[in-house]
């Protein structure tokens, strides 16, 4: 959590753990760390586990930790909020009134693949509250493992109005930095063929053999988190003209969106929701997204353009499009900054109130009673 760099699952526990303490709520959020601390941060008890085995076995350590100490610290919460982790199930139900748990992903630890497959598709079945990311997060994982889709209920990721606004000077501050002049493509997210990184840097190839001068900016790690770059990435990326930047502290990314014309995301597969578009967004960045998983949700008609997912050359023709029409630009910002008010965390945590409320948990003085959220 609070990783400097950001990272959507980081985010999200994060900025629902906040709104929810300013609405009253006590909220205990848990993390792995070197060491093992507690400390409070905007009225959220964070509670820092300290966990010896590498990973993944270090996620069955955290969990078994995280939930001991609950429950010699605390006894019984009202609400426990697992993301991603389908485990905490089978360990959590004498803690709490109603178990939860959001996810970005369904495979859940390679899922079916592995001989825990039907264990898994119990563990989710235990749950109170499944709610996935997407709607497309939720058709894919209902038939993944052959569960009703009437018993999982959407809770999109949202955006901070706070951190992700229109900021003009920012940006220019960054084009200064950078020395760039004129239309900015960016690219944010992790490069790699899953995300359609080869397929960004073929459509801008092509764009710029139309004879169409706009810069090619690519933010973001290599493959995931904590692994470096053999190299090859950023030279392909240096080949074609663009700039890579590598991952971007957190405290930076809102002005990297800003001195954005466009933001492009050709995700090819598995892309459950594209927190990156709504962030974007934010700022008044128009999206050109693939025509794929969930961002047809995130970047309806609007806020932006999409192209045929794999597509190189409908990427080019739309990217010309947008740096090209003023006017389209000017409205597509207008649009993708409503679209982005869809999704700010305030809503977010109604909805997560809302589903709650219907599982069963009893208010008290007009607010939830308590919540920990992992």
């Amino acid at each position: 959590m609070l990783h400097r760099f950001g990272g959507a699952v980081q985010r999200r526990i994060w900025e629902m753990a906040r709104c929810q303490a300013r609405r009253g709520d006590r909220v205990v959020a848990y993390s792995f760390d070197r060491e093992a601390s507690t400390r409070q941060l905007e009225g959220v008890e964070l509670r820092f586990v300290k966990c010896y085995t590498p990973h993944p076995p270090r996620q069955f350590e955290f969990l078994f930790k995280a939930l001991l100490d609950l429950w010699w610290r605390d006894r019984h919460v009202d609400v426990i909020h697992f993301h991603g982790t389908a485990e905490g199930s089978a360990l959590a139900r004498r803690l709490t009134e109603l178990t939860a748990i959001s996810y970005d992903y369904f495979g859940f630890r390679r899922g079916r693949r592995t001989p825990w497959g039907p264990l898994y598709r119990r563990l989710l079945q235990r749950f109170d509250l499944l709610m996935p990311c997407s709607e497309y997060c939720r058709e894919e994982s209902s038939r993944y493992w052959d569960i009703d889709s009437a018993r999982m209920h959407v809770l999109y990721n949202g955006v901070s109005p706070e951190q992700f606004a229109p900021d003009p000077a920012a940006g220019e501050r960054e084009r200064r930095a950078l020395n760039i002049d004129g239309p900015v493509l960016l690219y944010v997210g992790r490069v790699c063929e899953q995300k359609g990184s080869h397929v960004l840097l073929e459509g801008y190839r092509q764009l710029r053999a139309r004879g169409i001068d706009a810069r090619l900016v690519v933010a973001g790690p290599v493959g995931q988190f904590g692994r470096t770059d053999d190299g090859s990435w950023s030279r392909r990326i240096a080949e074609v003209g663009g700039l890579y930047l590598g991952p971007v502290e957190e405290e930076r990314l809102a002005a990297i969106y800003n001195m954005a014309t466009a933001l492009v995301l050709p995700t090819i597969s598995f892309e459950m929701f594209g927190m990156v578009a709504v962030e974007a967004q934010a700022c008044g960045i128009p999206v050109v997204a693939s025509d794929h998983g969930g961002l047809r949700e995130t970047v309806p008609a609007g806020c932006g353009l999409r192209f045929e997912t794999g597509n190189p050359e409908d990427l080019a023709r739309k990217l010309a499009e947008i740096v090209a029409d003023d006017d389209q630009r000017r409205l597509l910002s207008e649009g993708a900054i409503r679209n982005a008010t869809r999704f700010t965390w305030e809503s977010i945590c109604d909805r997560f109130e809302e589903l709650a409320l219907s599982a069963g948990l009893e208010r008290e003085g007009g607010l939830m009673a308590g919540r920990c959220s992992k």
